[in-house]
């Protein structure tokens, strides 16, 4: 840890909402998501926030574009400690997703050539994308993000990977895509950005 940010907010406009593993420690948490790497559990039906993760982790472990883009494999860290981090809360609004804000505290590792984020608050909305899809006429609309429908496979790995890129720092010192705040269309370019980068891998998937 180097220092602490004044307050920050941002709000992912038009994505979803990942489900937290509720109050754990920090090394509860590493634990779980680790034992989630064993080839058996790979294989068995895995709850959504679980099997999101453990793609992201797929993607970031290999030589490609999307890897690439966040700057290798020593990224799967900061990924672990977000998905540790996000506790489950409803906002009320199926636009908002991930809302993470507070001060922020930032992470060097100069031995991997990287630096990183974390805010004080990581709040997941249970009601967007990541699990909810409009099915029957009363329910509340629910919007794509990028060109994932809701409540898929492929929606919760670009969250999560949208997500990633507004923790990583790039090489010129500036975080991989810029805060969302509260504009809908910065959002959407954002998420085109990172779906440029790793689209053609979640649609393998």
């Amino acid at each position: 840890m180097k220092f602490q940010r004044p307050l920050t907010a941002i709000a992912l406009l038009l994505t979803a909402a990942v489900n937290g593993f509720g109050a754990v420690s920090a090394e509860q948490g590493r634990a779980r998501l680790r034992s989630l790497r064993t080839d058996g559990l790979k294989r068995m039906n895995l709850p959504p926030l679980d099997r999101a993760y453990l793609d992201v982790r797929t993607f970031l472990s290999q030589q490609n574009s999307c890897s690439e883009f966040f700057g290798g494999s020593p990224v799967e860290e900061v990924m672990e400690e977000f998905v540790i981090e996000l506790r489950k809360e409803r906002l009320g609004d199926a636009r908002i997703g991930i809302r993470m804000s507070g001060s922020f505290k930032l992470f060097e590792d100069s031995k991997a050539n990287l630096s990183y984020r974390l805010f004080e608050n990581a709040e997941l909305n249970t009601e967007g994308p990541f699990y909810k899809a409009k099915v029957f006429a009363a329910d509340p609309y629910v919007p794509a993000v990028g060109s994932f429908g809701p409540n898929t496979r492929g929606v919760r790995a670009l969250i999560l990977l949208h997500e990633l890129a507004h923790l990583v720092q790039g090489k010129n010192d500036t975080w991989l895509i810029p805060d969302d705040g509260d504009s809908p269309l910065l959002s959407r370019l954002n998420t085109s950005t990172v779906e440029s980068k790793c689209g053609r891998l979640i649609r393998a998937l």
